[in-house]
């Protein structure tokens, strides 16, 4: 085979016989002319041989006429093309030599001119061919023991093999790793250069070099890990150091709990931790335990031997200790020298951050938490300082390697912020304006490759040495620091002062253009596949988006208002939320952005126009998330109303968004009023009515009756045709079934004629407003969230207390006011985890306080009261245990405009029973007839005022749109018209 044919098209311009006026070739009898050039002679030679003795002898030469110093990188190439990689691969599986030669001459030869040669050859794809001899060579070292030069060789050609992408894949589908591990495992000669063979391999492919062989990760796991656990010399380091470099390319097959090599890299990593070692050497072992945590996790710690979580502490504290020494004091050019021991620390830091606080199994003992604290909040003020230095020096960017430190740096104070903003509080206002700036400068380097355009627009300090490598995406990191931050009142100024909010959309739509392809319209031609890791951290970052922008909504509903931005958000998500698959992946991201939409739009619908399509598709798409989340059909008996199979799986995140939305969309109602007879042309408000009539009683989660209930109210509120076509779907059965009082006032029927005389009165019943304990809840779940709580334990939490505090009565010791505060806390103690005991006594106060904040009278209720008082005699009655509503009696202090209170809990009768008015009115030793009922409820208050035969009724018709048969003998809008009608009576 002419060598010339296994030359690229690169190569072949490579000019070949330097110093020939032309190329001679033999025709006939003519004869080639070779130039008078060593160097042109020898390639002259080597094109014209015509057999591979010829070449071969034109090879001896080459060595005789050539020395090596003389050779440039263009006549390497031009020499090497000339000799043919061809011609050299035939020598190396050649096992014959000439008579009187060594035994491997052939291949000698032609290992030596590769290895000389190999760099030359870089990306030639004739040179993968040689790998399978180069495999056997060095796998079989006892068979070339008299030519050791020769297994060197070949290792210099697997090296520079190994250096470009297209040899790594090479390597890989010619099964030569397998072989690798084999050599070295076997420790023959120069066993150690097939591992760095193999470490050059994993730098450049990660878990793709075991995709065809995992086994041979476990092989070499296996042994390294043997070795480390054993040794316990200088050697030591050096396998911590060939471990660091190998666990990262961890492949996902491998059951890692079941592998061999785990117990002994956990015994090993313990004998370093634990030992008083130099810096240098706790270094190494610091490396080792940041990318073990980085690729087994922190549970593998804790949970791979007897000391686990005594060694994840103590690497925790190293790791800090280690932070400060590279952090305080120091310059940034002394900082970015120590980047390598810091950065393996800032994993350790992250990754155990992260798992302590998810963690519930972890026990610490309080002098352990204030220690671990301690070192923490310290190691992060060293963090703090750095960046607020860094800050105010902007040639960082001017350095690769320093600005990726910085990023580092950046990424675990994230990490930090992501679980704990209580400590350092103005360090972190103060270094603010500098994340984000960081974050916003990757973002849009990061959006399109850097062009010389570019580059001066970015101005001069941006500038950066390297032009062609994305910038770490800063803003992931913080995202989950950010949520928190928007909570507070002091960040979320800062932020938004730095127009966080426009940041943040800029990046929502980034990730939602990567996935496009499975998100959104396309194209057949653009159809591509998208990683599954990329759409899990796409839609995570999108989520974790969304609430930080609800945070802004709830706290900033001015600004949300006036600010044109917040309407161009809300168009994004009316367009985008229709194209989200249905699918489980994608539930909490539908349901984020339909919540966002729905609170966006509670302040923007004045500018959203009717004729708006997406507007309609957005609502269709949110009542889909909605509507799908629960059935009967999936429940065992097919009359429990249950989650429905879709969301089951990640029902414990998406619980608390679902009541949310429901919460959200209820409050909506009364101010768009299309959006009723939307709902209503959907049939999903007929559906919910449908499917609870043959829902048994008890059958519906006492929340989620709640949420439903409280929903078709605000419906039937809204609208006079939704009101009546609920009547129609049965509405009304379906309350008195399922004990839906609220609802059954806006939409029940009583068919009561009752003939009144109109008497002057002197009985007045006035109603305590109402207590929404799901509200109420989702404030205690803020409350604890504003405590670093983590929101899923927040939202386990509240459910839990009110689970219990409906379906457990108070027991005998709640006949006093201690001992129903003494059964309450007891309710939440059993509902909190024991790390988060210390704030039992706050947060029973705080569930006290706003509970009972919400019975508060108004001040024109008052008023009316204090002027009716003096002229009537009052009475008031409320249904209810004693000691409990008599808290609220007093809390609101009732008594100042009441002459008798009656509550039923004191007696054994209540509303509507005619008996508690006939005592409450023979307190004022006056006749029922002498009296007027005043009341909100028919189902009690009126009713009861009819039962009791009073002198006239009168409804505080709330809802404004209730309609019924048997009205009240005067109806008001609110409590305070009372006083227009008693001169009428």
């Amino acid at each position: 085979m002419d060598s010339s044919d296994n030359s690229t098209e690169e190569e072949k311009q490579v000019p070949k016989s330097r110093g020939t006026r032309k190329k001679v070739t033999r025709k006939g009898k003519d004869e080639c002319v070779p130039p008078p050039n060593p160097m042109y002679r020898c390639i002259f030679m080597l094109e014209n041989a015509q057999s591979d003795t010829d070449k071969f002898a034109a090879l001896l030469m080459v060595t005789k006429l050539i020395k090596a110093e003389e050779l440039t990188e263009t006549t390497k190439r031009a020499l090497i093309n000339a000799i043919g990689l061809g011609f050299l691969t035939r020598m190396l599986r050649t096992d014959e030599a000439p008579e009187g030669c060594p035994p491997h001459l052939f291949k000698s030869i032609a290992l030596t001119i590769l290895s000389c040669f190999v760099s030359t050859c870089a990306g030639n794809s004739a040179l993968y061919g040689i790998l399978p001899s180069l495999a056997e060579i060095v796998q079989h070292p006892d068979a070339y023991e008299d030519d050791l030069t020769l297994i060197k060789d070949a290792y210099i050609c697997l090296t520079g093999i190994a250096q470009d992408s297209g040899g790594r894949k090479a390597i890989i589908n010619f099964e030569v790793v397998g072989q690798l591990v084999d050599t070295y495992i076997a420790e023959g000669y120069y066993h150690e250069e097939a591992l760095k063979v193999l470490q050059c391999v994993i730098l450049g492919e990660g878990s793709g070099i075991w995709v065809d062989e995992p086994e041979a990760f476990t092989k070499l796991m296996n042994h390294v890990a043997d070795d480390f656990s054993r040794e316990q010399g200088e050697q030591k380091f050096v396998l911590c150091a060939i471990l660091s470099d190998i666990l990262p390319s961890l492949p996902s097959c491998v059951n890692v709990t079941e592998a061999t090599w785990s117990s002994s890299l956990h015994s090993g990593l313990a004998d370093i931790i634990f030992s008083k070692l130099g810096r240098e050497m706790r270094n190494q072992g610091l490396r080792l335990a940041g990318v073990t945590l980085e690729n087994l996790g922190a549970s593998w710690v804790v949970m791979g031997g007897d000391r686990g979580q005594q060694l994840l502490l103590m690497m925790v504290h190293l790791a800090c200790i280690e932070v400060r020494m590279s952090l305080e004091d120091k310059s940034l050019q002394e900082a970015v020298a120590l980047a390598s021991p810091t950065t393996a620390c800032y994993s350790i830091l992250e990754n155990a951050i992260n798992y302590m606080i998810s963690n519930e199994s972890l026990e610490l003992e309080q002098k352990q938490k204030q220690q671990l604290y301690a070192a923490l909040k310290g190691a992060f003020h060293a963090v703090l300082s750095f960046l607020k230095d860094v800050s105010s020096d902007e040639s960082y960017t001017n350095k690769p390697k320093t600005q990726l430190f910085v990023c580092a740096t950046i990424r675990v104070l994230g990490a930090w912020l992501a679980e704990e903003t209580s400590a350092n509080k103005e360090e972190v206002y103060s270094v603010l304006p500098f994340l984000c700036h960081t974050a916003k400068y990757n973002f849009e380097w990061n959006k399109v490759k850097p062009t010389k355009m570019k580059k001066k627009s970015l101005g001069s300090q941006q500038v950066k040495a390297t032009t062609k490598e994305k910038l770490p995406d800063i803003l992931r990191f913080l995202l989950p620091g950010l949520c928190h931050l928007t909570a507070e009142d002091t960040a979320r100024n800062i932020l938004l002062e730095l127009s966080i909010d426009n940041l943040l959309f800029e990046y929502l739509n980034e990730h939602w253009e990567g996935l496009r392809y499975v998100l959104g319209p396309h194209g057949k031609s653009e159809v591509c596949e998208v990683p599954e890791s990329q759409i899990t951290s796409s839609t995570e970052a999108m989520v974790t988006i969304c609430n930080i922008m609800m945070n802004i909504v709830v706290q900033e509903a001015e600004r949300v208002q006036e600010d044109c931005f917040y309407y161009t958000l809300l168009k994004f998500i009316f367009t985008k939320v229709p194209d989200i698959p249905n699918e489980e992946q994608y539930l909490a991201l539908c349901g984020n952005l339909c919540t966002l939409g729905l609170m966006i739009l509670r302040h923007q619908h004045q500018n959203v126009k009717g004729s708006d399509f997406t507007i309609f598709r957005f609502v269709q798409s949110t009542v889909r998330f909605l509507w799908d989340a629960h059935n009967v059909e999936e429940s065992q008996d097919f009359s429990t109303l249950v989650v429905s199979s879709l969301y089951n799986p990640h029902w414990d995140t998406l619980r608390e968004l679902w009541y949310l939305g429901m919460m959200t969309l209820s409050n909506i109602l009364p101010t768009i009023p299309w959006l009723c007879d939307f709902l209503i042309e959907s049939e999903w408000p007929q559906t919910i009515v449908k499917t609870w009539v043959i829902v048994r009683e008890g059958g519906i989660e006492p929340n989620l009756k709640t949420a439903y209930e409280d929903f078709l109210c605000h419906l039937a509120l809204s609208s006079k045709p939704a009101l009546t076509t609920l009547r129609e779907s049965g509405a009304e059965m379906v309350c008195r079934n399922h004990h839906l009082h609220d609802l059954l006032s806006v939409i029940s029927v009583y068919c009561y004629e009752v003939n009144k005389e109109y008497c002057y009165g002197h009985f007045l019943y006035l109603k305590t407003p109402k207590h929404h304990p799901e509200m109420h809840m989702l404030m205690v779940s803020q409350w604890l969230e504003d405590r670093q709580v983590p929101i899923e334990v927040c939202s386990k939490v509240s459910k839990s207390f009110l689970k219990k505090f409906r379906s457990a009565p108070a027991p005998d010791l709640c006949s006093s006011l201690a001992g129903l505060d003494k059964w309450r806390k007891n309710i939440w103690a059993s509902v909190l985890p024991d790390e988060y005991s210390y704030l039992l006594d706050q947060l029973y106060s705080f569930w006290k306080k706003e509970r009972l904040q919400q019975l508060a009278i108004e001040s024109s209720v008052a008023r009316m009261l204090k002027k009716l008082h003096k002229r009537y005699k009052l009475v008031l009655i409320t249904n209810g245990s004693s000691v409990a509503q008599w808290e609220k009696i007093n809390c609101v202090d009732a008594q100042k405009f009441f002459d008798v209170i009656v509550v039923s809990g004191d007696l054994d009768v209540e509303k509507p029973q005619k008996d508690i008015y006939d005592i409450a009115c023979g307190e004022l030793e006056v006749d029922p007839s002498e009296c007027i009922m005043v009341g909100d409820r028919k189902d009690t208050d009126i009713l009861g005022g009819v039962n009791a035969g009073v002198a006239a009724t009168v409804w505080i018709d709330l809802k404004m749109h209730v309609a019924s048969p048997v009205q009240p003998d005067f109806t008001i809008a609110k409590v305070t018209e009372l006083v227009d009608i008693l001169p009428l009576l």
